[in-house]
């Protein structure tokens, strides 16, 4: 008996570390900014390679929601719903201040590849793989339509961003 129970705790504490690692996003998410409430967007809904990302009001449609395709441990690739397109570095240039764009989704393609860093309960940090810039909107007070940029990690909460699933319609 009491080798089953030493068993069973070594069996509960095996389960317990792997439960210290986050488990995989997996679905269709909006992209919320905690500061502004407003969401990642490709701009005015365009399919077009080098559409700015842009921030815009919460709505329930495909070109605001994104397919999480995980890469490794807290790292994915977003893709759009709408335009089976995704975010990166306008020039593929990952410096301060680059704007994004979209363009077409390249598998393993590191400027194309986001870590999603807690920063709390629900709430994420979104880091450019590789690099030390995060996704910031330009302007956090929150225009519709702003730019979205990357930036050095600051203590705004300009740089923190929530998910949310959604399975929109249009």
């Amino acid at each position: 008996m009491k080798n089953k129970l030493i068993f069973l705790l070594l069996i509960d504490l095996y389960m317990g570390l792997g439960s210290a690692f986050p488990p995989s996003i997996r679905g269709h998410y909006a992209i919320k900014n905690v500061q502004t409430g407003l969401l990642l967007r490709v701009q005015d809904a365009r399919k077009a390679d080098g559409t700015p990302i842009v921030a815009y009001s919460p709505v329930n449609w495909k070109c605001v929601t994104w397919d999480f395709l995980h890469v490794e441990g807290d790292t994915y690739q977003l893709r759009n719903l709408f335009t089976s397109k995704t975010l990166q570095p306008e020039s593929g240039k990952s410096c301060e201040g680059a704007n994004l764009e979209q363009q077409p989704l390249v598998t393993s393609q590191a400027n194309q590849e986001y870590e999603f860093i807690s920063a709390g309960k629900d709430t994420y940090r979104i880091k450019l793989k590789g690099s030390d810039l995060y996704i910031t909107p330009v302007d956090a007070k929150g225009s519709v339509n702003s730019r979205i940029i990357l930036a050095k990690k600051s203590n705004s909460q300009a740089q923190l961003w929530t998910i949310y699933e959604q399975d929109p319609q249009i």
